[in-house]
């Protein structure tokens, strides 16, 4: 098997799989998190109780995936009607400080926030979303790879909706326009 198509299996299992299945398995999920923001405190998920929260995994090295995804999140942000806020957070521990993660999100729209946490706090919040990320180095490269999905979360904390990082901001601002 060519390197090149060892590759594309191998995405393909880490990105388009866990995508199929996330939607499904996250129906009514209770969303959870505690990570931490440019402050340097920590965030949960009960600090966005009341309003509508569109989150995304992803790293701000990313060259094409996560720009796609925080430029859509950001797009729905402006449409809404309702209270809503973005999260991106970042799973490159090594290399997203706080205040990386916060300038990248914010710098999409101002009403993206960036967060990201230890190791551990990744993996926690990473598993309640049914995402997954992969973190690959080695002498010459450095590679990241994710789930690219962006998590409709209500109000109350529930996990209502799941969207590929291509879908049109129009479609993500349809579900919480119509939601109330």
């Amino acid at each position: 098997m060519s390197a090149w198509r060892a590759i594309t299996c191998a995405l393909i299992f880490l990105v388009i799989l866990p995508n199929a299945a996330s939607a499904a398995d996250n129906a009514e999920a209770v969303a959870v998190f505690e990570l931490v923001d440019n402050n340097g405190n920590t965030v949960s998920q009960g600090d966005y109780r009341g309003q509508y929260v569109l989150l995304a995994f992803g790293f701000t090295n990313c060259p094409h995936v996560c720009p796609m995804m925080a430029a859509n999140m950001a797009g729905a942000l402006r449409i809404v009607e309702q209270d809503s806020t973005g999260i991106f957070v970042s799973v490159d521990t090594e290399r997203d400080t706080p205040e990386i993660v916060q300038k990248y999100a914010s710098s999409f729209n101002e009403d993206m926030i960036g967060l990201t946490g230890s190791y551990h706090q990744i993996n926690a919040a990473v598993d309640n979303f049914n995402a997954t990320y992969v973190v690959s180095k080695s002498q010459k490269s450095y590679t990241v790879q994710h789930t690219s999905n962006i998590f409709v979360i209500d109000p109350d904390g529930l996990i209502i909706e799941t969207f590929p990082l291509n879908a049109r901001p129009s479609e993500i601002a349809a579900v919480i326009n119509a939601a109330d």
